[in-house]
């Protein structure tokens, strides 16, 4: 007993001594998806800081992106794609052909932000350009907003979930949910109280759909 219990301590310590980029993090699954053994190339560096900053350094022949927080490495990722790998991901893609080995950070770079956060979307944008976004879409979306720095978007997928729930709870009748809610593309004028049932009625199987890509969306933020 004394035994497992010395080497269950040794084990705690040792995990709490690790540098906490080595660590399990999302950084690596994001890299993954831009390229397959991307990750393998770049070495994360998690740090307290008072600013929100990420730091462009070299190890050897891998490059390290150190930062506050781990959206803040992959603004630094994107950044060292960007300007020192001539990498651009856009909406056009989020994928690309990394070198076998990376182009070296010569000299350390830092950059910092005083403007803890950056926010992104309205609603309008939802039913113009996402309407329809399945759950592939919607995690590339989300690695982009990760790459530019993005921390405080509006998760409005769903919105019409809970508006349903609600009526359904107080007694209104699917035939009257259905003549108020608007369909997908209009969601966004319905939010805002311009139409009642524009575009609709949503198929009962539409609001299950909404609900778990919602619930996908927001545990990807976390």
């Amino acid at each position: 007993m004394q035994m497992y219990m010395k080497n269950t301590f040794l084990l705690l310590s040792w995990l709490i001594l690790l540098p906490s980029g080595i660590l399990a993090n999302p950084i690596k699954e994001m890299l993954e998806r831009i390229d397959k053994g991307a990750s393998d190339k770049f070495v994360v560096e998690l740090h307290k800081s008072s600013n929100d900053f990420f730091e462009l350094d070299q190890k050897g022949d891998k490059v390290v992106i150190r930062g506050n927080t781990y959206i803040n490495i992959a603004t630094g990722i994107n950044w060292y794609l960007k300007y020192h790998a001539g990498i651009h991901l856009s909406w056009n893609s989020m994928h690309a052909s990394l070198p076998n080995v990376l182009p070296p950070v010569f000299r350390k770079e830092r950059h910092e932000t005083n403007l803890a956060l950056r926010y992104d979307f309205n609603y309008c944008t939802y039913s113009y350009s996402m309407a329809f976004w399945d759950w592939k879409r919607w995690e590339e979306e989300l690695d982009w907003m990760a790459l530019h720095g993005i921390n405080l978007p509006l998760a409005a997928v769903g919105h019409e979930c809970v508006w349903r729930n609600l009526l359904l709870r107080l007694g209104f009748s699917k035939q009257q949910i259905n003549d108020f809610i608007a369909g997908p593309a209009f969601l966004a004028w319905w939010e805002m109280n311009n139409l009642e049932g524009w575009g609709g009625p949503n198929p009962d199987n539409w609001y299950k759909q909404q609900e778990d890509l919602q619930k996908k969306i927001l545990k990807r933020m976390k």
